[in-house]
């Protein structure tokens, strides 16, 4: 197993997750439409590339993202693109497909703005729900997995406003409730799906879809990983070393593991010792330091997009708090609360929550919001000086 940090591992790099893939076909063998909820990091990628190159019988999966994407015409040129590519569906549902799709390739960058005032952008959503309604399958399940699909409803959202986004929201909710039987979508995002709904006030264009939580891995799993890119890269260590490590991570994303991993590979370049409890502690600190600021820095920028200029500020202050003093009671974070004039701050918590950021806890009967991960803390409380 190679140790492939910042890219998507898939094949052989693929740490398997049974129990979760699963769930997914529990779901979708019920006949549901999916969203994977879970933080950033935590390799929701990585699975639903599992899914499309290692499909069960008579499923085929085709991923796609629309990061990128902030209009309606896009998003169905996109999503045309991907079910063209399909290699199971007939002939004549993939003519019908690139038919639509060279209608839609006409339309230009301006055709949502069109749109929003001529219908042009329902006019095509009411089109690509006829098609998903009548699509022929050949008895395959086609699994559609759209990833960062939140974003694209922000991008929507700041581009085009929150009617334009709520529309959105509800299109995609009418393309699932008419797609027959064996067509399934499956959306994730690094943002929370339920929290930007619940800005636009528009839960219930959601609440078809059957959620599925991506945990962190568990102690056990984090060791089988850990001690296998280290043995793949002919490092030796100590067990006691191994452990160590893990205590320090305490919140297991493949991510901070791998990360954790090549700073260990590199210090064992070059001291040619074996990884000890030392090491790892030289491994963590490396963590924090500014080369690493490529895999962290969206964390901050990202709270400056997806909050107003009061949220944004209780925000900061609250994970500056957190980095200094590892952890807050309610009441405190209350107390920031007003000292921003803001008063709903719990959708503040929640998004932070949901993003990976903070998590809530009890100790001894009372409650305390502290970092999800101490790598991130250890880089936020650096970064931040």
């Amino acid at each position: 197993m190679r140790n492939i940090v910042g890219q998507t591992p898939r094949g052989s790099d693929f740490f398997p997750r049974d129990n979760l893939v699963r769930h997914i076909y529990t779901r979708l063998n019920a006949g549901a439409h999916v969203y994977l909820a879970a933080p950033r990091r935590i390799g929701k990628t990585a699975i639903m590339r599992y899914l499309e190159d290692n499909p069960q019988e008579n499923y085929e999966f085709k991923y796609l993202i629309t990061a990128s994407v902030d209009n309606a015409d896009t998003y169905v040129q996109v999503l045309l693109e991907s079910l063209h590519k399909l290699k199971k569906l007939p002939r004549r549902s993939l003519e019908a497909i690139g038919s639509f799709l060279s209608r839609i390739n006409q339309v230009g960058a301006a055709g949502f703005e069109v749109g929003l005032s001529q219908g042009q952008a329902t006019d095509h959503f009411a089109e690509l729900e006829s098609l998903i309604r009548t699509l022929d399958t050949g008895g395959t399940t086609v699994v559609i997995m759209i990833d960062e699909f939140p974003q694209t409803v922000e991008n929507i959202l700041r581009e085009h406003g929150a009617d334009a986004a709520e529309q959105f929201l509800q299109f995609n909710r009418e393309i699932r409730h008419e797609a027959p039987d064996r067509i399934r979508f499956i959306f994730t995002g690094s943002i929370g799906l339920l929290t930007m709904a619940e800005r636009l006030d528009a839960t219930v264009h959601i609440n078809d879809l059957n959620v599925v939580e991506i945990p962190p891995l568990s102690r056990a799993e984090a060791t089988t990983l850990t001690k296998m890119l280290l043995d793949d890269n002919d490092v030796s260590y100590d067990d006691a070393a191994v452990e160590h490590l893990l205590d320090k991570i305490s919140w297991f994303i493949t991510f901070h593991i791998q990360l954790a991993v090549q700073e260990l590979i590199d210090d064992y370049v070059d001291t040619n010792e074996s990884v000890n409890v030392a090491a790892v502690d030289r491994a963590f600190a490396k963590i924090g330091e500014r080369r690493n600021d490529i895999y962290f820095a969206h964390y901050s920028s990202r709270l400056k997009i997806i909050f107003d200029d009061r949220e944004y500020d209780f925000a900061l202050d609250l994970l500056d708090k957190l980095a200094r003093e590892d952890e807050c009671a309610p009441q405190h974070i209350r107390d920031l609360s007003h000292t921003h004039n803001l008063e709903n701050y719990a959708i503040v918590l929640r998004t932070l929550a949901f993003d990976g950021y903070i998590f809530e806890y009890e100790t001894d009967g009372d409650t305390y919001y502290r970092f999800t991960s101490p790598v991130l803390r250890l880089w936020w409380g650096n970064y931040m000086r």
